[in-house]
This record gives C-alpha cells, structure tokens and sequence, in this order.
C-alpha cells in the first residue's frame, strides 16, 4: 500500500480538522461560567434583603429572614450544641 501523497485530499483533511477545531472554540466560548453569576449573598446583610440567583437555568429569588428561635444553637443533624462550661 502506498502512502497517500494528493495535494487535494490534504486540503481538505486540514480544512476539515480546522473546521472541528473552530466549532468546538466557538462552543466552549458561548457555554456559562460559574465566574459570570452573581456573587453570594454577603454575610452582614440584613432582614429583608432580597437578591437574585442566576445559578440554576432560571432565576431564583431569594430574601435574607431573620434567624428562627428555635433553630439557634443547633447544630447539623438537629442536635443541641453543647458547652464544657464549669
């Protein structure tokens, strides 16, 4: 078998591959970023502020609420915090 040597089918191997090449920088530049979205709420906000998540397909509203009594102090998996005082 001999090697392929047409000028032609170069050609149009080289155009081929920078069309593929092309297509996926064309996809990677218009897909969402993590770095585009609004930063998170910050932590000093007060009662009643009210911002937008862009994170999820559509955007979600979100309003700070002051802290329930009856969730202060617990810690994850609902257990009470407990104090080595005295």
């Amino acid at each position: 078998m001999e090697p392929v040597t047409d000028p032609a089918l170069w050609g149009v191997v080289s155009i081929a591959m920078s069309a593929i090449v092309l297509a996926v920088a064309v996809l990677y530049a218009v897909m969402p970023s993590a770095d585009g979205g609004v930063p998170p709420v910050p932590l000093d906000a007060e009662e009643g502020y009210t911002y937008t998540c862009y994170c999820c397909p559509d955007p979600v509203r979100v309003t700070v609420r002051a802290p329930q009594a009856h969730l202060v102090g617990r810690v994850a998996g609902g257990r009470r915090e407990v104090s080595a005082e005295g």
